[in-house]
């Protein structure tokens, strides 16, 4: 999706437009440099034969030019892959002279062959799991999302997903699948994709991640037709980025808990850079009456948290507030010199809670009011003084407007819903020069649009 894409006229991909060309230039630092590889079995990742992107690309399979008329597949998804994925260009990126020299600085050699870079960056299994087409230079291919095709590839092509499922391939299509993969880079990991403080120290980009907008963004190689709804149902845009929140929430919590200290001090991956990274003279604390945190704190980056107890107030009402509470008691811990684990148990009790409320009743469109209600609310009751939850908030409208547009459930006014949503990302448009007064000017635009 090109960012110059004019919006208007369009209407259920008025809002994905919107993100693209108002996100895009903040998360590409991270969408072209972080890239997602499997993270929910990787022992067994390991264990199977990684046959290639060639073994996939062929013109009968996934490499046709065009579309297949009357597949189920469209047949040409290398194509999309190698032409528009950025995903298809991980691993040059590390033979750029930006990742040469964070390399230098970390003393690991070359980028391109060391295996700090090459596990978000490649698809990088070990050698004796490489079968003869496999190409490291290939980046982050088609078995790094969707599992080594050792055990899949002589059934995949009769169209039975759950054969296929069973033999290995990786259910992309499963929310949280799907966001265990994706975290496990783009959130970082405490094996064998872990992000510290020190790599970053030395020039690596911000994380940042959202995955339903990262989903819309990408070029996607599949249709959600009848067929494919058939095989592998119809997960609403709403239930992908709730349940992509809490499991980046909940990767947050292993890796603090996993490697809460680097020496004498915490660990400051963990924390929300733009806290510390800011110029002395620009003093724009103020009280935010969610966190409830003293001036000059140091501030974990609470920002798929605080979305998760958004998420709770029109999920779970019940449970909002035990959550809430539970992430204020986290937050404060962040100077302690004691374990954080004591802290996280109750944390980690409330977000199985909501989770659970999620996996008994997905999050629907009907409820797309309330959750838009409170992003709303919260956000101007916080004031947004931190960029990293002001640009989850941003994303997360973008999604909730979207559904309910597709939905022809948002009778607004549109002209104000535009000029809200492009006051929001005008505020959100350099993180290290956001402007907060703009961005909250955009929220009080949308409320008076839909009131």
């Amino acid at each position: 999706m090109s960012a110059d894409v004019n919006i208007s006229g369009q209407h259920h991909r008025f809002f994905e437009l919107k993100v693209a060309r108002c996100v895009a230039r903040e998360l590409s630092k991270a969408l072209f440099l972080l890239c997602s590889i499997v993270a929910l079995a990787p022992a067994q990742a390991q264990q199977v034969a990684h046959i290639g992107v060639a073994g996939c690309a062929g013109s009968t399979c996934h490499g046709s030019n065009v579309a297949f008329a009357g597949s189920n597949v469209v047949q040409n998804e290398f194509r999309i892959w190698n032409e528009q994925d950025p995903h298809a260009r991980a691993y040059k990126t590390l033979l750029t002279a930006e990742s040469q020299a964070i390399a230098r600085k970390l003393g690991i050699g070359d980028a391109h062959t060391d295996d700090l870079c090459l596990g978000c960056h490649a698809d990088n299994v070990s050698a004796e799991f490489r079968g003869d087409d496999f190409q490291i230079a290939d980046g982050v291919g088609c078995e790094v999302c969707h599992g080594g095709a050792g055990d899949y590839l002589d059934i995949h092509a009769d169209g039975d997903h759950q054969a296929n499922l069973d033999a290995g391939l990786y259910p992309t299509e499963q929310p949280e699948a799907r966001a265990r993969m994706c975290v496990s880079c783009h959130v970082g990991n405490q094996t064998d994709r872990r992000i510290t403080h020190q790599i970053m120290g030395a020039g690596h980009p911000r994380l940042s991640f959202e995955l339903n907008t990262f989903s819309t963004i990408q070029p996607a190689h599949y249709r959600v037709d009848e067929d494919y709804i058939e095989r592998k149902g119809n997960i609403s845009e709403l239930q992908m980025w709730a349940v992509g929140q809490l499991v980046a929430a909940e990767q947050m919590l292993d890796n603090v808990e996993a490697f809460p200290r680097s020496g004498l001090f915490p660990e400051f991956v963990h924390m929300d850079c733009l806290g510390c990274h800011q110029a002395m003279s620009k003093i724009t604390w103020s009280k935010n009456p969610l966190t409830q945190q003293k001036p000059g704190a140091l501030r974990y980056n609470d920002s798929h948290l605080m979305m998760s107890y958004q998420i709770a107030l029109a999920v779970a009402p019940s449970a909002a507030s035990q959550l809430l509470k539970n992430i204020r008691v986290f937050l404060n811990s962040a100077e302690s010199i004691q374990s954080p684990a004591a802290t996280i148990g109750g944390l980690r009790r409330s977000m199985a809670t909501l989770k659970s409320a999620l996996q008994q009743q997905p999050i629907t469109s009907t409820q797309g009011f309330e959750l838009l209600k409170a992003l709303l609310d919260i956000g101007l009751a916080s004031s947004h003084r931190d960029y990293a939850s002001a640009e989850q908030s941003a994303m997360a409208i973008n999604s909730v407007l979207k559904v309910m547009d597709a939905d022809g459930m948002l009778s607004a006014n549109r002209s104000r819903l535009t000029g809200g949503l492009d006051s929001i990302y005008a505020g959100l448009n350099d993180a290290e020069h956001y402007r907060p007064k703009e961005f909250l000017a955009g929220l009080r635009k949308i409320k008076s649009a839909i009131n």
